[in-house]
């Protein structure tokens, strides 16, 4: 028994014929179910990034549901091989083969899309699905099984309120969703947590990195007033906020990129954990929580440099991020941001020194940051990397670049120390001098540790967590207090 429901063409929707063989059939759907996350959904989001199929998907508007995903289906084409399947409902299926019972595929998902999926999964005796003219979900799906199976009993496999036609018409009520509110269920598969998945997409752990935002109230000699430390913090938060936000966003754009990935594959929304309508909610939630306490309790001036990182950070998961040296002068700025975000939450006047420093520095480590990618990477020497516009023979000019740069945030530092011994902001200038020492020190240091594959794919990450590195900042820090503060006399 192998009969499998085709249609000619997205005009043209024959009925199935039905199927015959002994055992009750099973039936199961497609989006949430037999895998993790809603195809069409995913395609929407890759398609609205192409202006041609953002066209064509607008034009089907009012035609409904179908022919979008009759669009999507033929412009967005699914990589079947690459979506997450739930081990649970496959056993299911393998078990119902295995008893010469008929498996049925019925899905709202568009009919191309669910024979790609047949030919990853195995055949299966009928397919059930969407096309131009009709949308195979709820009731509909209901009266195509009925009219394939001529009113024979059928067992259920769903996730959603759209299945409760479907699992009350069913011999047994399968799910991996909500209740099915049929007694006799059986559920193949527990809830994930909703919020547990977000507070794992979110990644608060990269919440270290917003630390910079405090930087200019050790550069300012404010570390030890209670109002700005108060001020600091609130624009902490607010960055984390925002930040968690555009993580929740970049991982829905890069959900293609994250399941070829050994190890972002694992993530939520790749995984299909957390669903990318949650995911998108939750991120606009975000941002706005993120720029109304801004603007709210640190005024207008923090509210733009928030909003302003908002937006390039945006631009950077967009489109940035996979234009060559373009994605690591963002990265550059987007950290020198953070600190021009501090500057405007205390109120003191930029410096232009620690702007040019910040620059310089984090270009270093944006370079290096792509060159781990870099030299981790086994596609071939002239292959793009997924996402990103370098090929693994750029790496010498990327270590070069990168060590470059490092090399003038040190002499922009040294010109700094020059600059302040000609001016009264600093009880002793001369200490100054010495701040260049172990930043040499330490971005020599992170650079070959990057070369021998000791350093992971985001170095300030690294540096947050790495002792030595922890040590050198706070070097740093004491050389710029004692300068600030400490006459060279008390010292000597």
């Amino acid at each position: 028994m192998n009969v499998e429901k085709t249609m000619a063409s997205d005009q043209d929707d024959t009925r199935p014929n039905a199927l015959r063989g002994d055992g009750v059939a099973l039936v199961v759907d497609l989006d949430n179910t037999l895998i993790r996350g809603d195809v069409a959904i995913e395609a929407l989001v890759r398609g609205i990034r192409r202006v041609a199929v953002l066209l064509a998907i607008l034009r089907c508007l009012l035609a409904g549901p179908a022919a979008i995903k009759t669009v999507l289906a033929r412009r967005v084409p699914v990589d079947a091989a690459r979506l997450s399947y739930r081990e649970e409902v496959l056993g299911v299926i393998a078990a119902a083969r295995g008893a010469g019972r008929p498996v049925i595929l019925a899905t709202a998902a568009h009919w191309r899309t669910a024979r790609r999926v047949a030919a990853v999964v195995g055949p299966f005796d009928a397919i059930i699905a969407s096309s131009r003219r009709h949308n195979r979900k709820g009731a509909a799906k209901l009266a195509a099984i009925r009219a394939l199976l001529d009113g024979r009993t059928f067992d259920y496999v769903g996730d959603s309120s759209a299945d409760r036609p479907l699992w009350q018409a069913a011999r047994t009520a399968y799910t991996v969703g909500i209740d099915t509110g049929v007694s006799g269920q059986v559920r193949l598969a527990a809830a994930s947590g909703t919020l547990r998945m977000l507070a794992k997409a979110a990644r608060p752990h990269q919440w270290a990195k917003n630390i910079l935002v405090l930087v200019p109230l050790i550069t300012s000699g404010q570390l030890t007033e209670p109002v700005q430390i108060a001020r600091g913090l609130v624009a902490f938060v607010c960055l984390s906020l925002i930040a968690s936000s555009i993580y929740l966003v970049n991982d829905v754009l890069d959900i293609d990129a994250d399941r070829g990935h050994a190890r972002k594959r694992y993530r939520p929304i790749a995984w299909g954990a957390l669903t990318i309508p949650t995911a998108l909610a939750a991120a606009v939630v975000g941002v706005s929580l993120g720029l109304a306490l801004g603007g709210i309790l640190l005024g207008p001036a923090s509210l733009v440099a928030l909003a302003g990182y908002c937006g390039l950070t945006l631009a950077y998961s967009i489109r940035l991020k996979a234009a060559i040296i373009a994605d690591v002068l963002t990265l550059a700025c987007l950290y020198t941001i953070r600190i021009i975000v501090g500057i405007a939450a205390i109120m003191v006047p930029v410096s232009f020194w620690l702007l040019l420093f910040s620059i310089f520095l984090f270009l270093s480590l944006g370079y290096l940051k792509r060159y781990v990618e870099l030299r981790g990477s086994t596609r071939a020497a002239h292959e793009l990397l997924s996402g990103r516009g370098y090929i693994p023979s750029d790496e010498g000019i990327v270590a070069m670049n990168g060590v470059a740069a490092g090399m003038v945030s040190i002499l922009v530092l040294a010109l700094f120390a020059e600059a302040m011994a000609r001016g009264n902001s600093y009880a002793s200038p001369a200490l100054l001098w010495l701040l260049p020492l172990p930043l040499l020190y330490w971005l020599n240091r992170i650079w070959m540790m990057g070369r021998r594959g000791e350093v992971d794919s985001d170095p300030v990450a690294f540096a947050l967590t790495d002792r030595t590195s922890l040590a050198v900042g706070a070097i740093l820090a004491a050389i710029l207090l004692a300068a600030k503060f400490i006459p060279f006399r008390a010292i000597v």
